[in-house]
């Protein structure tokens, strides 16, 4: 059972979000990436890199921020979630329910993603009654980029996050991080800063976290989280209110070059106001 993980763009110099889930692995060829040579092991198969993203080699790529499983138990982080750090696995039931423990989020764990580039667009259908989701179908500017949760200390944003538990990069090509605390029962969203900070860097953060995911996460969940958002865009002081509703509404099957998984969608109904501008956007996940 997988939450399909998603990049999706939601800054109108505002916020961006990325939903990560625990993916079961088809019958394989390596058990981990030493297995391949130089390449990724993903769902059990070797997959190449285009250039060396886990050490930023590639332009606009996740750096390698370093830091380990300990990581999550270290500075602010939730000592019950010790769990996530020495069982990095998941554990999956198939019964169509995720729970916090079929969910790990330990740095230095990250998956491999296809994306198109922009303009770029595989067809997908979401109409009524469907419930498989076929994200095989190839465009000539495809390309392979890993993302990786990175640690939350020594970060030249870590004073303001205190609490955080692990980082991830929101959008390919964009030195954005989402900045997340994994509690027991939900994974929050803190903020979203710049990779690197200075007189164009951007950190900001929620007055109330946002919870992009409550456990346990089943069909027909459905809840609606707000708070205001404030900080630095590009260094430019910015604030926002900010609506997400949030609905996992059905169960089915996900097809990508990796193989076949079993999945929950969630949509979330996103709106942003920005003084007079107001921003709506349906995302699914």
């Amino acid at each position: 059972m997988t939450v399909r993980a998603a990049h999706a763009s939601l800054l109108a110099l505002g916020a961006l979000a990325a939903l990560g889930g625990c993916i079961a692995s088809p019958s394989t060829s390596c058990r981990s990436d030493g297995d391949c040579g130089g390449g990724v092991c993903v769902a059990g198969a070797c997959r190449s890199l285009a250039g060396d993203l886990r050490a930023g080699g590639d332009g606009g790529a996740t750096p390698d921020f370093g830091g380990s499983a300990a990581d999550l138990r270290g500075s602010g982080g939730d000592l019950s979630l010790a769990g996530d750090a020495i069982a990095p696995t998941c554990n999956l039931n198939g019964d169509g329910v995720i729970d916090r423990t079929e969910a790990p989020f330990v740095v230095g764990l990250g998956g491999l993603f296809e994306v198109n580039a922009a303009g770029q667009n595989v067809p997908v259908s979401l109409a009524r009654g469907t419930t498989t989701w076929d994200f095989t179908a190839a465009t000539s500017s495809d390309h392979k980029v890993f993302d990786q949760l990175i640690s939350p200390q020594s970060q030249w944003w870590s004073s303001s996050f205190p609490t955080a538990t692990h980082a991830q990069i929101l959008d390919d090509g964009q030195a954005l991080f989402g900045v997340y605390r994994a509690t027991s029962s939900a994974l929050e969203l803190l903020g979203v800063v710049s990779s690197q900070g200075g007189v164009t860097s951007t950190l900001l953060t929620y007055a109330t976290p946002i919870p992009m995911l409550k456990f346990p996460i089943s069909v027909g969940q459905s809840y609606t989280a707000e708070s205001d958002v404030s900080g630095l865009a590009s260094g430019v002081g910015f604030f926002a209110h900010e609506k997400y509703v949030f609905s996992v509404e059905k169960r089915g099957t996900t097809k990508v070059e990796a193989g076949d998984f079993d999945t929950l969608r969630m949509s979330v109904h996103y709106t942003q106001t920005y003084g007079l501008l107001i921003t709506t956007r349906t995302i699914y996940l």
